[in-house]
């Protein structure tokens, strides 16, 4: 096993790592884990072994293992960029849903005053 090989393994490894304890949500997270696990098994496997993916690039029609990998790696961007732009529409909508909760709050907040007969009907700031 060479140097860079070594450095390989042991970045995928980190990623592996990093990602499992650091993903956010509770919806998913254990199919999340096994996605991240499987992952570092598969690159592992591939730097180890690397004509194991020339084969397997074969057996799927494809020439070479770096094409196969380049194909895997395009698919996987363009999923992960779906995924954080349904993250992002859905963030966007819970801000939606608060801005008019607490706007709606603010106004009843100030209709009670003004029926209470109170001399400043101004809501009170938030404070920090």
């Amino acid at each position: 096993m060479s140097v860079f090989q070594f450095l390989l393994i042991a970045g995928v490894v980190a990623a592996g790592v990093f990602a499992v304890k650091f993903l956010p949500g509770e919806r998913s997270l254990a199919l999340k884990r096994i996605f991240a696990l499987l992952f570092v098994v598969a690159a592992i496997f591939a730097i180890v072994f690397p004509n194991s993916l020339t084969a397997i690039a074969h057996f799927f029609g494809v020439g070479r293992g770096t094409d196969l990998l380049l194909y895997v790696f395009i698919i996987m961007t363009l999923l992960f960029a779906v995924a954080t732009v349904r993250a992002k529409a859905r963030s966007d909508a819970r801000v939606t849903n608060l801005a008019r909760a607490v706007a709606l709050m603010e106004a009843r907040i100030l209709e009670e005053r003004s029926t209470k007969g109170l001399d400043d009907p101004t809501p009170e700031e938030p404070s920090a």
